[in-house]
């Protein structure tokens, strides 16, 4: 059976897809892709909260302009990619669960081990595989270029570079 490794953010707009499609990228170029998987959830839409206003990265005008660069650049492809928000059965059914930010982490009133304090031992925080231990900012809102080139780019370097940790957490 396949292990499931999920990303968490708040929207399952832009971090979470990115650092999904990251993964699946470099599984397949090691042939690892019968092994294991990656996808990605959000927590809006959970717990009472309003679900993100869009599905999709493209609907976004601004974050889109700002962002499309970058993915085009890094041959990031999330354009196929739809909104849907964490469940327990993709909670029950992941081997690793990552969120993207210490917010979906724990401190947000519908965050992952508010909800799903039973599945502690399998959810991470995404700054334990990035480069200094840093938080991969969320960049909803930002219509700047920079803001998110930094933020894909980060997402992508810590994917590439610690895929076999991530693969073992």
């Amino acid at each position: 059976m396949k292990k499931s490794i999920i990303f968490i953010c708040n929207g399952n707009i832009e971090r979470s897809v990115i650092a999904a499609q990251c993964l699946n990228n470099v599984l397949k170029k090691k042939r690892l892709t019968t092994k294991y998987r990656a996808d990605s959830f959000g927590l809006q839409g959970t717990k009472n909260t309003p679900k993100p206003l869009h599905k999709k990265l493209s609907q976004y005008p601004k974050e889109y302009k700002a962002a499309y660069p970058t993915l085009k650049k890094l041959k990031i492809d999330i354009s196929k990619h739809t909104y849907k928000k964490i469940t327990l059965s993709a909670i029950n059914s992941a081997t690793t669960i990552i969120a993207m930010d210490k917010k979906v982490y724990a401190s947000a009133n519908n965050s992952l081990l508010k909800q799903f304090p039973f599945a502690k031992k399998k959810i991470h925080i995404f700054s334990e595989i990035t480069i200094n231990h840093k938080n991969v900012k969320d960049p909803h809102g930002s219509g700047s270029y920079k803001t998110h080139e930094r933020v894909i780019q980060q997402v992508q370097e810590a994917i590439n570079k610690n895929y076999k940790k991530i693969l073992h957490l």
